[in-house]
């Protein structure tokens, strides 16, 4: 739900998130035989987390979530392999697994508003979805009715952290991850801040390269030398994300124009592309550079494409987005000239960039900036630190 040149749209908009490098402010949280409750993936970040908490002495039991359940080019399920592996670390920790069916909630709630958000041209962000509908929201809510809980720590293993607010303690503030490059705030900013004050990420202050391997080898964890899973869990690694939309959207062709009116190529449908992401175009891409879509018109189904990735069709000053999320329920305090400075950040890993927001009409306005597989729009408290 995110459109630049055209007014655009921001599925969530946090404040209050820093990179302050603190102590390990989850410690000082939770005390020692505290319930806690540890989302495990199968992968390495989710075993370490288990067990540094297990180490710790916290009345610790695993949850393995399956939300997907579709094989493989090679026929097998990638979920029931990562439970396969939440088991064995399980096993070696000693601790108690439950495995929580959230296939139909998955379906309706991230992976359906998905398709839709795609067939109108638009390009949703799933990972950011999943936490704030399911994992922190669905998922919670089954741990605690089916578990017989209520309120129990969440721990997960991401690269995030979160500490209470100096003047309104009953409030939550996320923190980036120290490890600048593994910081996952960025997929967590559409959680409420009822829901991460539940939530302990343990992985907050490491270095995955430095620490979180070491301790997964030096605790002979049977995931310590696992590879990371990149993939979108319902499109799994090996696939190629158009064509597996394609199994599930009309692939209704259009024109591909030139900034001049040309009509340089065509598309297999507006979801095979997102804005800024380079286009391949027979015949004309090559010696001259290649072309990069800069808009898209789901009345005339047709994309808009610029020659060079620095064309200044794909750059853009003002951007008006919504509806936003704050994550601590309200809007933070405008100036007197109804205008606050943070920074944005509208695509994983980018780095952000100071921007204003302008109190009427949720205008943003930021320096001018590449716009390339943007999914949401994310505001940092830039004097946090």
């Amino acid at each position: 739900m995110f459109r630049i040149r055209h007014g655009a749209r921001a599925l969530y908009t946090c404040t209050n998130t820093s990179r302050h490098h603190g102590t390990t402010n989850w410690q000082a949280r939770i005390t020692p035989g505290d319930k806690v409750y540890v989302g495990m993936s199968g992968g390495v970040d989710s075993s370490v987390a288990a067990y540094l908490l297990k180490s710790q002495n916290y009345d610790v039991e695993a949850i393995f979530m399956r939300n997907w359940d579709t094989r493989d080019e090679r026929g097998e399920c990638p979920s029931t392999r990562d439970y396969h592996d939440v088991q064995r670390v399980c096993a070696q920790l000693d601790i108690k697994c439950h495995q929580i069916d959230l296939v139909k909630q998955y379906w309706n709630q991230v992976f359906s508003t998905c398709l839709d958000v795609f067939a109108a041209g638009q390009t949703p962000n799933p990972d950011i979805l999943c936490n704030s509908q399911i994992k922190f929201g669905v998922l919670l809510d089954e741990i605690d009715r089916r578990l017989h809980t209520s309120g129990a720590w969440f721990v997960t293993g991401h690269y995030a952290r979160t500490t209470a607010c100096e003047t309104h303690p009953e409030q939550v503030r996320l923190l980036r991850g120290v490890d600048r490059r593994k910081d996952q705030s960025y997929y967590l900013s559409g959680v409420s801040g009822r829901r991460l004050s539940r939530a302990v990420f343990p992985l907050g202050s490491l270095i995955k390269s430095q620490h979180v391997r070491q301790i997964a080898r030096d605790a002979r964890l049977v995931t310590a030398e696992k590879e990371e899973s990149m993939g979108i869990c319902f499109v799994g690694e090996r696939r190629r994300f158009d064509k597996f939309l394609a199994e599930y959207l009309p692939q209704r062709e259009g024109d591909v124009v030139a900034s001049n009116g040309r009509v340089i190529g065509r598309h297999h449908g507006l979801f095979t592309k997102t804005i800024g992401q380079a286009a391949s175009i027979p015949g004309v891409s090559g010696m001259n550079g290649k072309w990069y879509i800069y808009a898209k018109d789901p009345v005339k189904n047709c994309m808009y494409a610029a020659l060079g990735r620095e064309n200044p069709l794909l750059f853009s000053n003002d951007i008006t987005a919504g509806p936003m999320h704050w994550i601590a329920g309200t809007a933070p305090e405008f100036g007197p000239d109804n205008r606050l400075e943070l920074d944005a950040q509208v695509r994983y890993m980018q780095l952000p960039q100071p921007c204003v927001v302008s109190k009427k009409g949720q205008v943003l306005t930021i320096a001018p900036m590449p716009i390339y597989a943007a999914h949401a729009l994310i505001c940092f408290n830039q004097h946090i630190r």
